[in-house]
């Protein structure tokens, strides 16, 4: 298994080992040798956010790839990308949240029915 994380890639980005993709990492080794990330274990609190944001771009940061016109091309798109992402996940929530409301004011509603179908009827 360690095998074959190392020849494609894929494993998670816990323990200096590169975030789960297809491609990136063969296209950096291929211009730069081999990824050697930064053996500190120290992490700072932008470096947890640039992961959370895009695990792929901290650990080509963690290994110090230079950034060339056309991966700096591909992180404005993959950035374009996460916020379009973003946007969709916002609008999904906003709906669960009003799907949650207006199940509560039906069933609000249909309490006030009962009771007054049951005032009626006494």
């Amino acid at each position: 298994m360690a095998e074959q994380s190392e020849r494609t890639g894929r494993s998670s980005g816990a323990g200096g080992r590169a975030p789960r993709a297809e491609g990136w990492r063969t296209r950096a080794e291929q211009a730069h040798g081999g990824l050697v990330p930064d053996p500190s274990l120290t992490l700072t609190a932008s470096e947890i956010g640039a992961y959370t944001f895009c695990p792929q771009a901290w650990y080509l940061q963690r290994c110090r790839v230079p950034v060339t016109a056309m991966a700096e091309e591909r992180r404005r798109s993959g950035s374009a990308t996460h916020r379009e992402i973003g946007r969709q996940t916002d609008l999904v929530r906003a709906a669960g949240a009003l799907r949650t409301i207006l199940l509560f004011a039906i069933g609000v509603l249909l309490v006030l029915l009962v009771a007054l179908v049951l005032r009626g009827l006494g």
